[in-house]
């Protein structure tokens, strides 16, 4: 078995897990999208991960009141993303954590974090990932 650990006593450990480092998804943003990207190369693809997350930096915005963010999952026999689970932040929890962060179970999947709503006198948003 590939990638095992195993205990003092030669009993295997849980699974191994893979952690990449951060790297930058989207940004600067400075505004919601308002379509979906047209194509795979858009999202992060990740093939042989099983989870991804998602940093969300909006610390170049200013009096930022809302946020909401979807998943959206690419179907290459559609050749489209295809919409998933939403996220909105009010400004109570974006003044308690500024930078919110998602996960999701991707399983392989090439998927993209669209910007569907954002309310801010000034907008300035930085979206990373990272897969395990």
């Amino acid at each position: 078995m590939p990638d095992v650990r195993i205990d003092s006593r030669g009993v295997p450990k849980a699974p191994v897990y893979e952690v990449t480092p951060p790297i930058l998804h989207r940004g600067p943003l400075t505004a919601p999208d308002t379509t979906d990207p047209a194509g795979p190369e858009a999202g992060v693809d990740c093939a042989g991960y099983r989870v991804v997350r998602f940093d969300i930096d909006t610390s170049g915005s200013a009096d930022l009141t809302a946020l909401e963010v979807q998943l959206l999952v690419w179907n290459p026999t559609a050749s489209r993303y295809f919409g998933g689970a939403r996220r909105r932040f009010e400004a109570q929890e974006l003044q308690a954590n500024p930078h919110p962060s998602l996960e999701a179970e991707v399983r392989g999947a090439t998927v993209f974090l669209k910007v569907v709503d954002v309310q801010a006198d000034t907008v300035s948003l930085r979206i990373y990932a990272s897969l395990s």
